[in-house]
């Protein structure tokens, strides 16, 4: 992972007396909004994701085995961290970790499912979970010797997908976050142990395995940092390229637009593109499949609030989407999560 994002997400930890992020009394009348600001808007995100972090001491020489919120599992090993110069790390050390299933708390984080594909093109993603893991002493980041093993509860997200894969994620110098695929089992070795649990080599740099029994998926990986297990969606019918206008005080640095497909639950797509001379967002080349029902997400911020807009749509060729200024209502992020988790 890149040191950078470490560095910003260390930095973002600190900030955690913000207001405005829990449950709203009522919307409020669109003549009550402030202009939106850059600055407000990360603030609101920064403070989404500190609120999803989770954190457990341990000793570096006996290792770890943490259990999260949601039965996440994240087994380290003993004498298994170095530093950045690979000596051995030992005494006390702080495991930061991130899990996140569902599509609300994706887009108050701005943390969407766009995976590179093998042209480059970042196409709409279908999660089984997405974790960021992080091992510092003091202010040190320190890294894995090997790797770390993860065990994920598929039935967060519908159960088993023999289709996923693993990927790790990428922050751009514009704060968004895109997914790479990694590498499946570069060692001598893998297999089955007869019980439906995958057997690794010391070579493999990570490797995926699905458990029916247990119903997890079980990874192990050699670097900190964002990973997930996603496929991409799976469309058969014709794409098309869609813009979304927004009202004139809002682009790309204070406002963002994300796409919920009806009936999948565990995608959440952005449009990364902002064109200042027409005030619109859309995307690279066309992902959008023709004929599907998808709610179009408007967020940004207002003193210290979110701001949103959810539009159900179907969609058509070309098809340009209109957010009013009269469409906006601040909320507070609890509810927003709310409402975006309740999309059908």
């Amino acid at each position: 992972m890149k040191n950078l994002f470490f560095t910003q997400f260390s930095q973002i930890l600190v900030v955690l007396s913000l207001t405005g992020c829990g449950k709203d009394d009522a919307p409020a009348p669109v003549d009550q909004l402030v202009m939106p600001t850059q600055a407000g808007f990360q603030m609101l995100r920064n403070q989404a994701l500190s609120d999803l972090v989770q954190t457990q001491k341990f000793d570096a020489g006996e290792g770890v085995h943490f259990v999260s919120r949601k039965g996440t599992i994240v087994d380290i090993g003993q004498y298994e961290l170095v530093d950045q110069l690979g000596n051995s790390i030992i005494g006390e050390v702080e495991l930061t970790f991130i899990e996140i299933f569902d599509r609300g708390n994706m887009a108050v984080s701005n943390k969407p499912l766009m995976g590179r594909s093998n042209n480059g093109y970042l196409l709409p993603l279908v999660t089984g979970g997405q974790f960021f893991m992080q091992v510092t002493q003091g202010d040190q980041l320190v890294k894995p010797l090997n790797h770390y093993y993860v065990t994920v509860d598929a039935a967060h997200t519908g159960g088993l997908d023999m289709d996923m894969t693993l990927w790790q994620g990428e922050i751009d110098g514009t704060g968004n976050l895109a997914w790479n695929p990694v590498e499946i089992g570069l060692g001598s070795g893998e297999g089955d142990d007869g019980n439906g649990n995958p057997v690794w080599t010391d070579g493999d740099q990570a490797g995926l395995g699905f458990n029916p029994v247990t119903d997890t998926y079980d990874f192990f990986i050699n670097e900190f940092g964002w990973t997930n297990v996603d496929r991409f969606t799976a469309n058969s019918g014709l794409l098309t390229k869609i813009k979304v206008t927004v009202p004139a005080p809002y682009n790309e640095t204070n406002a963002a637009v994300y796409l919920a497909y009806q009936d999948q639950p565990g995608l959440l797509a952005q449009l990364d593109l902002y064109n200042t001379n027409d005030q619109y967002f859309t995307e690279h080349f066309g992902f959008v499949p023709i004929g599907m029902t998808i709610h179009v997400i408007f967020a940004s911020e207002s003193n210290g609030q979110y701001v949103y807009s959810i539009k159900e749509v179907t969609i058509e060729e070309d098809h340009v989407i209109n957010i009013e200024m009269t469409e906006l209502e601040r909320i507070g992020k609890d509810d927003l999560v709310d409402k975006i988790n309740g999309l059908n």
